[in-house]
């Protein structure tokens, strides 16, 4: 269940002295990347379970291209309160997770074009590419326009889902980098997005605290999910940016209630 308000997520928590210092500011989670190579923040199984068991806030497991038994032992491994799917899933199997795991929040990543570009133009063989797993193709791809990208949002709710994450996708040197990019993306079909969702929704990419209320006004989601932005090098956050970052969100959520 959501808290009420705009949510705080912190991510790529790599350490307790970032997870006890993301709690002391107020955020409302904190994420840990779990087996995700090309991440420099990824952790292992061991070191993640270390993180997200009996934390002082909610916990959220990131995870990518994890077949669907792999996410099962995750969940029970590492017990995180939410797991958020970086790479699209088949509906059948987010059904079948959140039936055997009604306790726990699913959040599904989806992708949106950078600031400056008008539509979602996403390369899909290359994310079908991205998304194969042990078992077939997903069935649950991007669309490549915005009445595609509600489509999707309905059907993830349909399904079991709880919460989506609006992040960028960014093409660099001919490849599409899904997340994890530090850019800011469309705020303008964002919110056009977060009117109609069924399901909360973050915004992601690119924000820090020169932005923040930029983003909050522009978009008005449901929370904001961030990580380079409040951060000193990859895997460490700065104290000074973080308890800023969260302030600003709280006066925010005051001027507009």
């Amino acid at each position: 269940m959501m808290k009420d308000g705009c949510k705080v997520k912190i991510c790529g928590i790599t350490n307790l002295e970032d997870r006890e210092m993301t709690a002391a500011a107020g955020a409302d989670y904190f994420g840990v990347i779990v087996d995700v190579p090309y991440s420099p923040r990824t952790l292992n199984r061991e070191t993640a379970a270390g993180l997200l068991k009996d934390a002082p806030l909610d916990g959220v497991a990131l995870i990518f291209q994890q077949d669907l038994q792999q996410i099962k032992h995750l969940v029970e491994f590492c017990q995180p309160q939410a797991v958020q799917l970086l790479n699209p899933v088949p509906l059948d199997w987010l059904r079948e997770l959140k039936g055997s795991f009604p306790e726990v929040g699913w959040w599904q990543s989806l992708f949106l074009p950078a600031a400056g570009i008008a539509a979602p133009h996403l390369n899909i063989e290359e994310l079908r590419h991205t998304c194969e797993t042990a078992t077939g193709l997903c069935s649950c791809l991007p669309h490549p326009n915005i009445e595609g990208l509600r489509l999707q949002m309905q059907e993830l709710a349909t399904a079991g889902a709880d919460a989506v994450i609006l992040d960028t996708a960014v093409k660099r040197a001919g490849k599409t980098r899904f997340g994890g990019t530090g850019q800011t993306s469309n705020w303008e079909l964002a919110c056009s997005l977060v009117e109609t969702s069924p399901l909360p929704v973050f915004l992601a990419g690119g924000i820090k605290p020169s932005n923040i209320k930029v983003a909050l006004d522009a978009v008005r989601p449901d929370g904001v999910d961030l990580c380079s932005g409040v951060e000193v090098r990859p895997g460490r956050k700065d104290p000074a940016k973080l308890r800023e970052l969260i302030d600003l969100v709280r006066i925010w959520e005051k001027e507009n209630n």
